[in-house]
């Protein structure tokens, strides 16, 4: 295949259509685009401008009204994510596969799929950081009606007393909380009869929600070691606490809180931990509506080229995006114990 059966502008728009068919955390209906504007390098910035709540007063008769002086403030979505990929494959292979262009395509399609799983986990961590309303540790590893009860039901509360509108709300949900769902009649009924064209891991409706079905909304296990003598420790980047923490004995001190970030533990005495602790693996769960998270993205530069010391085909592409939670009150968090 010559370097001139690639046109990059075509890869970057299938890459981009691959990106949006499957993002689910940072797609719709989860998050908006309202702020996407001109991205063109590694951290440009968009900036959100917000008004201050315009008073309603009582109005008297032949009385001049007070003129209020609005105030206005800016929020900032910083487009601090950059991702790539390079890849080639060599002119032998591409000979003696049956479909040498189509190799390529399936190359550039698993390029996407890693772009995706980048974006959505980004999203997914903002969602968790940002959310203001929290429902802690739900157990549904015995009682599969407490997904309904105490995870969709509250969930939606949370939302109505935040005054979030009732249209859009969405609930992501890994596969082991979907398989709980999947056994209350509560949730069979009201879906039963279809949701139509299901797209972008929507599996249903219930409570008010449309319900996605996400592997990321699955946070992987880890392990953080140090010592703390105070009864709060942090966890370090990129490794957050469970939810699951929750009641259990570390170092002979019981866990009475874990923030809905995951970022601190908080325990029942001062505790001196000098061995790591191995966080759980646990089942991230985020309700909201999209007017709560903003999401910007460009497929920056997407290159064929011949590698100067091989005989190959290669293709790289820079993805950049960024999130911001801009209404954290329209926004719920919750971990589900399913096991």
């Amino acid at each position: 295949m010559a370097i001139t059966h690639f046109v990059p502008e075509v890869w970057a728009a299938t890459i981009l259509s691959i990106l949006d068919k499957n993002l689910v955390f940072a797609g719709s209906p989860c998050v908006n685009r309202n702020y996407e504007g001109e991205i063109s390098a590694f951290g440009d910035t968009v900036h959100i401008a917000t008004v201050a709540d315009v008073s309603i007063v009582d109005y008297a008769k032949d009385t001049d009204l007070s003129v209020q002086t609005l105030t206005d403030d800016e929020l900032q979505l910083l487009i601090d994510q950059a991702k790539a990929f390079a890849f080639e494959i060599d002119d032998i292979d591409m000979r003696q596969v049956r479909n040498g262009g189509g190799l390529m395509a399936e190359a550039a399609r698993r390029a996407a799929f890693g772009l995706r799983d980048k974006a959505d986990q980004h999203v997914r961590d903002r969602m968790l950081t940002g959310a203001t309303n929290t429902l802690g540790l739900i157990d549904a590893s015995s009682t599969s009606t407490n997904v309904y009860d105490q995870l969709l039901v509250p969930a939606a509360v949370k939302l109505d007393e935040a005054n979030v509108p009732t249209e859009g709300r969405f609930i992501v949900v890994p596969p082991s909380v979907y398989g709980k769902l999947m056994l209350d009649a509560r949730f069979i009924k009201a879906n039963e009869s279809g949701t139509g064209a299901l797209h972008n891991g929507v599996v249903g409706d219930a409570a008010g929600f449309r319900i996605l079905k996400a592997n990321n909304a699955t946070k992987a296990s880890a392990t953080v070691a140090g010592t703390y003598a105070t009864k709060v420790f942090t966890a370090t980047s990129g490794n957050p606490f469970g939810q699951d923490l929750v009641g259990q004995t570390i170092s002979t001190k019981k866990v009475t809180a874990v923030n809905a970030a995951g970022t601190t533990v908080t325990f029942s005495a001062s505790v001196s931990l000098t061995s790591s602790i191995v966080l759980p693996t646990r089942q991230a769960v985020v309700a909201g509506s999209s007017i709560a998270t903003s999401y910007a993205e460009q497929i920056s530069k997407v290159e064929a080229f011949r590698p100067e010391k091989r005989f190959a085909d290669a293709l790289k592409g820079l993805h950049l995006y960024g999130s911001k939670v801009v209404r954290p009150e329209a926004l719920v968090a919750a971990a589900v114990k399913t096991s």
